[in-house]
């Protein structure tokens, strides 16, 4: 059996909601990268067709799909682009109607039954994570076995619409092969360029799942179970990453790389005793660094770390359960800025319950803690969310999914007038915190090399796009 593992097609515009063409944006799917790669060891023949990064128009992917000639095809099916995926199911199936369609993705694990229902050319949702149940139903076809025994599959049969029982999520990440990375259009992947100091970077994920409950983020592929891969796994990735791809930098997409403090010291310390000499990134809260991990951190190659702080106003944090503190963030970045270590914060305007006034408080807090970067996102509240439950409770929010990406207001809360005045503010915080006379010197006096000159040179460029008018 042939299968194809499909990235739908969405361009940058549609992404960030600006042009930022030629700076970077492009990610891998590590996602189809794992999928594949469990498939490829249990000899299944398969391919991933990335169609963002080899710049494919959705009318391009008949085409591209036909000559592959595949009897699987998985597509990805995420909220903002779901939109996308189904345009490709109906054009794919017309160039293929004897082939199986399988969506999978946290959209199409959210709502299984209702996108089957309503799309005929999707025959089988995959729910959770899909791995495993993309073999199982792989191996199950081409055996001629019963779908109904395949876990972690909704599917059709005879008109109706079958659920079969749940997969238990992967207790042991080492299990897994590395991610099929050779399938993928490697040298295309650039982050943008607050993100990367050497290229080419390299995306990996040590873990899985969130414990915490902040009321924005949904856990649908994931859950809430922690689940780590063991830090020797980890630092062989990165070794077979720098042989294989030329890695010179590794960004880790884990949601909080040092929830577990001793599994975190531990990676550190086996990257420093290989010498590896990588650089990397990472993201994780607060209220879980100190003087300690950061300095060691930092020894061990780490250049810079991203917190969500979210807002300056601690009634808005305490209202979606961030479960951190004002002080707490002001400690963290002071310990992080003197380890050595460069901080990345993330903000999300227009939370429930939030003013302009309030909103320029969180400006006014960004500025005074005075990262190296910062981030203002508008506040999304996706399907499956505690937030989008309560949304129309603390505001109005429109359901055109194709407008959930984080930068365009979806959700306009009741102390705004409208959509926007919320764009309005996000281009305030921007031009607020980056056109400061002494953010931009402090950046100059940071150049060290041509590269470097070069990543301040297309930052400025994002930058300009996200204060424009639209």
């Amino acid at each position: 059996m042939k299968v194809l593992l499909v990235f739908p097609p969405i361009t940058l515009k549609e992404r960030y909601g600006r042009e930022i063409e030629d700076v970077g944006g492009i990610l891998p799917p590590l996602g189809l990268a794992y999928l594949a790669a469990v498939l490829e060891e249990h000899k299944c023949a398969v391919e991933i067709l990335d169609a963002p990064a080899l710049s494919l128009k959705v009318e391009q992917l008949p085409h591209e799909v036909s000559k592959r000639n595949p009897d699987l095809i998985g597509i990805s099916a995420i909220t903002p682009f779901f939109h996308r995926t189904l345009e490709a199911v109906e054009m794919i199936r017309n160039v293929c109607p004897d082939a199986t369609t399988v969506l999978g993705g946290p959209h199409a694990s959210l709502f299984p039954e209702q996108t089957l229902a309503d799309n005929p050319s999707v025959d089988i949702v995959c729910v959770g994570e899909g791995e495993y149940t993309l073999l199982d139903l792989v191996q199950t076809i081409e055996g001629g076995g019963d779908l109904r025994q395949v876990k972690g599959i909704v599917f059709r049969e005879k008109g109706q619409i079958v659920r079969n029982l749940p997969r238990k999520p992967i207790e042991n990440l080492d299990d897994l092969p590395l991610p099929a990375r050779h399938l993928l259009p490697m040298t295309l992947y650039k982050p943008l360029p607050n993100q990367y100091r050497r290229l080419p970077v390299v995306h990996l994920m040590a873990s899985r799942g969130c414990p915490f409950g902040c009321t924005y983020c949904s856990n649908a592929v994931f859950g809430r179970s922690t689940r780590t891969r063991s830090p020797g796994n980890v630092v062989d990735e990165i070794k077979s990453v720098m042989r294989d791809f030329n890695g010179k930098e590794i960004q880790f997409w884990d949601d909080t790389f040092t929830l577990k403090r001793s599994w975190a010291m531990e990676l550190c310390q086996l990257l420093m005793k290989e010498n590896l000499g990588v650089l990397w990134t990472c993201e994780t809260r607060v209220d879980r660094v100190d003087k300690e991990i950061l300095e060691l951190m930092a020894r061990a190659g780490c250049w810079k770390i991203g917190y969500g702080v979210e807002s300056g106003d601690q009634e808005l944090l305490d209202l979606v359960k961030k479960g951190i503190t004002l002080d707490q963030v002001r400690q963290a970045v002071k310990l992080t800025k003197n380890s050595g270590i460069e901080v990345g914060l993330s903000f999300m305007l227009a939370l429930p319950g939030e003013t302009p006034g309030k909103a320029r408080q969180t400006i006014e807090f960004a500025k005074e803690l005075d990262p190296d970067y910062a981030q203002f996102t508008i506040t999304t509240p996706y399907p499956g969310t505690e937030l989008y439950d309560q949304a129309k409770e603390y505001g109005t929010l429109i359901q055109d999914f194709s407008s959930y990406t984080i930068w365009n207001p979806v959700f306009v809360p009741r102390g705004y007038q409208d959509r926007d005045e919320v764009s309005e503010m996000q281009r305030e915080a921007f031009k607020a915190f980056y056109y400061r006379p002494s953010y931009i010197i402090k950046r100059l006096l940071k150049i060290r090399s041509i590269g470097d000159l070069r990543r301040n040179i297309e930052g400025q460029r994002v930058t300009a796009k996200f204060t424009a008018a639209d």
